[in-house]
């Protein structure tokens, strides 16, 4: 039997009328019979004994009796849990740490991503999300915060191995280019032991660091972290992370790849020849070097004019001249502005010197003429001049002009010589770099040494991922030095986690802006996935989790990270 539902039309109106009917074979004809007309019942009942007709024997019950207990974001979640175990995290930290504290580490990577907070806000959000937990394998109940912070600790004794295992699955055979730079992290407080005041790269005056070093493979893969003193100097930290890669992770051929700050030619001089063995560089050389190549007529920098050049050494040393008309105009506009600048403040002190000098002759003149008024100041004090020495040091430092300005001050006068010769080198340099390497010819061209170089824009996309975007390793408050090494080892693996989503989410996003004439980022697929909520939904006294029905867009995004919506399981 059914319901089903008639209309008339009276009196240009229209009626319905609900029939409870049943179909039956005669004289191998089907025909229909109307059991019942149901036009005096509720509504409701109506929709009651349909809804009972068509579900069978299941149980019918009141939408009053029907309540959301919890909702919480699942989608966001389970891609990154997937994505985790695809990357072999999982596996990775299960066999080096074993289950127990390797759950916990999954939890604060996890974590990390989600909240971007600290970990006592990963500990909270793990216990509103007792659903998520049992998804990682760990009991909301019986977890403890002291229980994070333990096993944060416990990674840097591991970290050698860690990193061992996770190069030994995503070290391809082939691939020998290693990338690597760092940065400095500021720090909460001034107690962590490995604080200390250095080359600060975050604009937080006051504010004491440290200092991380990320290694990456060609494509920017992270494959190795490690932490500093925050007064460590870029290229001190070479001969290390060379030796790592070389012996730690069995890399009998290293093709290292930094910048210029990295020193790495003189760093591999200061290298045993068995350590040195077969390890290869790409780095860049700085403006100063450059000079001494041009006096020593090694290069000429008109050179530079054309696209790329490459010039050879004595000592098997390849040049490659690189040009780029963008920075050129970009450089040539600071620089021009950074002078203007410069010169308004220069001109200030100047006008305060020449009043006070003016005063002071005034003075002179006054007394000659017999003013008999002790206080009268004929001439600069010596803290005076030390004075306006100070502001013009400040600005030319803060301008970075101090090769092109000599500014003397004495009692008797104030004297600006501006170096035109230097600003013209300087400009001759805008927009030019000189990549050296000693990779031979045969086995990477001069256009592929400047890509791999190039490629160090991956490591500093890696660091503002880590630091300011989607995982925000910053403000770090933790002291110990454990726990602050096993926080930023735990920000590497949420970074592979991201990068993995990138790859994939931001061809596919380009495209798909394009066509649509959008401008979707990354945060909007995220809070796109996060909108698939796991519903714990309660009947009478019975418990159903359910998980939102996807959209288009939802299984859209699901496919091109190539996890298939049927997996969307609690």
């Amino acid at each position: 039997m059914y319901v089903q539902f008639t209309t008339s039309k009276q009196n240009g109106k229209t009626y319905t009328y609900p029939l409870l009917c049943r179909k039956y074979r005669e004289s191998g004809k089907i025909k229909t019979e109307v059991v019942a007309n149901l036009t005096k019942f509720p509504t409701e009942v109506v929709l009651a004994i349909q809804g009972a007709l068509k579900k069978g024997k299941e149980i019918l019950v009141s939408l009053a009796d029907i309540v959301i207990t919890k909702s919480i974001d699942y989608g966001f979640v389970f891609v990154l849990i997937t994505i985790m175990h695809r990357l072999r995290i999982t596996e990775v930290l299960e066999k080096i740490l074993g289950t127990d504290r390797a759950k916990i580490v999954q939890l604060m990577i996890i974590g990390k991503i989600v909240t971007r907070g600290s970990k006592l806000c990963i500990f909270n959000w793990i216990k509103r999300n007792g659903t998520i937990a049992v998804k990682l394998g760990i009991d909301p109940d019986t977890l403890k915060l002291d229980t994070l912070y333990e096993v944060l600790r416990s990674l840097p004794y591991y970290q050698n191995k860690i990193e061992r295992k996770w190069n030994l699955y995503h070290k391809s055979e082939k691939d020998d280019v290693y990338l690597y730079d760092i940065t400095s992290c500021y720090l909460e407080g001034e107690k962590n032991e490995l604080a200390a005041f250095g080359y600060n790269r975050d604009g937080k005056k006051g504010k004491m660091q440290i200092v991380i070093g990320l290694i990456t493979n060609k494509e920017g893969f992270p494959l190795s972290i490690e932490v500093y003193e925050g007064n460590t100097s870029d290229h001190t930290t070479v001969i290390e992370q060379l030796k790592k890669i070389k012996n730690d992770y069995n890399a009998n051929n290293v093709i290292f790849v930094g910048d210029r700050g990295m020193r790495i030619k003189y760093n591999l001089e200061q290298m045993d020849e068995k350590d040195k063995q077969g390890i290869q560089y790409i780095t860049a050389l700085s403006m100063d070097e450059i000079r001494e190549l041009e006096k020593s007529q090694v290069i000429d920098l008109n050179l530079f004019c054309k696209d790329l050049v490459e010039v050879e050494g004595t000592d098997a040393t390849r040049y490659v001249l690189c040009t780029n008309p963008v920075l050129e105009i970009e450089q040539s506009k600071v620089r021009t502005s950074l002078k203007e600048k410069f010169e308004e403040i220069l001109a200030t002190i100047k006008l305060s010197y020449e009043n006070r000098q003016n005063k002071n002759i005034e003075n002179i003149k006054r007394i000659a003429q017999g003013d008999k008024n002790k206080h009268l100041v004929t001439q600069f004090s010596e803290k005076q001049i030390d004075d306006y020495k100070f502001r013009v040091r400040i600005a030319l430092e803060k301008y970075n002009m101090q090769s092109f300005y000599d500014v003397n001050i004495t009692t008797e006068n104030l004297t600006v010589n501006f170096n035109l010769e230097k600003y013209k080198q300087a400009e001759q340099l805008d927009g030019k770099y000189v990549i050296v390497t000693n990779v031979k010819k045969e086995q990477m061209g001069k256009e592929q040494v400047r890509e791999q170089y190039k490629n160090l824009k991956y490591v500093e996309n890696a660091f503002r991922n880590i630091k300011t975007m989607q995982i925000q390793i910053r403000p770090i408050y933790h002291i110990n030095e454990s726990t602050t090494r096993g926080h930023v080892l735990v920000t590497m693996f949420a970074y592979a986690i991201i990068r993995e989503i990138e790859s994939r989410i931001f061809p596919w996003l380009k495209q798909k802006n394009k066509k649509a004439n959008e401008q979707r980022s990354l945060n909007d697929i995220e809070e796109e996935l996060k909108m698939i909520k796991l519903n714990e939904i309660k009947i009478n006294e019975h418990i159903e989790i359910k998980i939102t029905e996807l959209t288009g867009s939802q299984k859209e995004i699901l496919n091109v990270l190539e996890i298939n919506p049927d997996m969307l399981t609690v």
